[in-house]
């Protein structure tokens, strides 16, 4: 899942080069963004009198949570043990920062790949694709951005790749006609 691919990655790249930088992208919904950027691992959707039943109010399936796994634990620098966890013992981080993904910016990144180079991705890859290039707009030019694009569409047709059931949560993609395809990115 995602702790222990971050973690995993973020440490054996930090081994060869502790120059690289690794970013988590979160959808919304999701308390893990606050963790990385504030150290508290917390969502609005969780202050008292707002908790719901199901806090994610996401298409996005299979990314982002609102509790601290051993793994992700080891990503923000902690030991990655259950004792580890509750003390609050993080050294430091794997992580260089944190982005948000909104429904919408990994609806229209899906269809803007789809479209533009033939791939037919499962949200959890397009989260990641929104997330890296917002880190490519923030560095500019000259730098390499690296994501993973770990699902594929297939297995998100009744929802995430359903026109009807993202229509009915008001994500309509648009059709891009200006010269900047990533209009749809939001500014962190």
């Amino acid at each position: 899942g995602t702790g222990g691919t971050l973690a995993g990655i973020a440490r054996y790249l930090k081994s060869k080069d502790e120059g690289i930088e690794c970013h988590l992208v979160d959808p919304q919904g999701s308390s893990l963004y606050n963790k990385v950027k504030r150290g508290v691992l917390y969502n609005r959707v969780e202050a008292e009198g707002k908790r719901l039943r199901n806090p994610f109010d996401t298409i996005t399936e299979g990314v982002g949570i609102n509790r601290l796994t051993c793994n992700f634990h080891i990503a923000i620098g902690g030991d990655g043990t259950k004792a580890g966890k509750t003390a609050g013992n993080e050294g430091p981080s794997l992580l260089s920062g944190a982005f948000k993904c909104s429904d919408r910016e990994a609806v229209e990144m899906s269809r803007y790949l789809a479209r533009r180079d033939g791939l037919f991705l499962g949200s959890s890859s397009c989260v990641n694709i929104v997330g890296a290039a917002k880190l490519a707009r923030q560095l500019g030019p000259g730098h390499r951005v690296v994501t993973i694009a770990c699902d594929s569409g297939v297995r998100h047709l009744t929802k995430f790749w359903s026109g009807e059931y993202v229509a009915s949560h008001g994500l309509t993609p648009t059709k891009y006609t200006k010269d900047d395809p990533f209009e749809f990115l939001d500014d962190e």
